[in-house]
């Protein structure tokens, strides 16, 4: 029982900065996934693939529900987020398939990726990604493609929704308001995990792992999107109603914080 409480306030935590900010909500999974997969009978040598299939899950979750507020609220960008998307989902299938099930792709290696990209989404947060004049936008069919070919690859890698790459380009590189990047992540992130999704609990073949279905290991699973239903939308309405240096704070926090993990993890690994 104490375990679902936390796995659903770890839900709902990761749920509420990911509908503050725009990016999914695996990065708060990639902190608790790994410390509880013994206890739910994962054998050690699926933790990377398991960490980054369920914590996709539990993105997938969190944008549904964002996707919908955005929706809801009249700000959903149909058109932009259609070929984002496109480019997302190709790149994540390929990387997921060829990359991060393949037997090089270690524990270490995963958490070093991690590390990478943790370090990324400090420094993109240091710059403040600014808001763009719509009459500056510059957006192309070919750079959305790139857009959500990046976000595809980082999320099918390391198990983050990818809205740490789509909001910094559609921003920074082609002059999208932060806003209306915020909304176009969410439809991307949304189609990136929907599709890994149904790959992994459909397409992959059973695992020894008790509750599981295909990749995703639903009593670990089912008390972390709960928690992540009820925090989503709660921040995205916060997003429009609190100072923007107070989400940025706490979101360094939260990020650096599990970064600090991974790191203390790759030196026990290493020893």
């Amino acid at each position: 029982m104490i375990e679902n409480l936390v796995l659903a306030a770890a839900g709902f935590t990761g749920g509420l900065i990911a509908g503050l900010t725009g990016i999914g909500t695996g990065f708060m999974m990639l902190a608790v996934i790994p410390l509880v997969l013994s206890r739910f009978g994962v054998p050690e040598q699926y933790y990377v693939t398991v960490t980054i299939a369920n914590a996709i899950f539990a993105t997938m979750v969190s944008s549904l529900a964002n996707m919908a507020t955005t929706i809801r609220r009249k700000s959903f960008y149909l058109n932009e987020t259609k070929w984002t998307a496109l480019g997302a989902v190709v790149a994540s299938f390929v990387v997921f398939e060829t990359i991060a099930k393949s037997s090089f792709y270690s524990r270490t290696f995963f958490n070093s990726v991690v590390v990478l990209f943790m370090f990324i989404i400090i420094i993109q947060t240091f710059k403040k990604l600014k808001l763009s004049n719509p009459q500056d936008e510059h957006i192309t069919k070919t750079k959305l493609l790139l857009t959500g070919g990046a976000a595809g690859s980082a999320a099918a890698l390391t198990g983050l929704g990818g809205g740490t790459l789509v909001i910094p380009l559609l921003n920074l590189w082609q002059k999208v308001d932060i806003m209306k990047a915020k909304s176009i992540s969410f439809g991307t992130i949304f189609a990136i995990a929907l599709w890994l999704s149904v790959n992994n609990l459909f397409l992959e073949p059973r695992y020894p792992i008790p509750g599981s279905f295909g990749l995703i290991v639903f009593p670990m699973s089912l008390p972390i999107s709960i928690g992540v239903l009820i925090g989503s939308p709660i921040g995205v309405v916060l997003s429009h109603k609190i100072p923007a240096r107070t989400v940025t704070l706490l979101f360094l926090v939260v990020i650096s914080s599990v970064a600090i993990q991974k790191i203390a993890e790759l030196v026990w690994l290493e020893n």
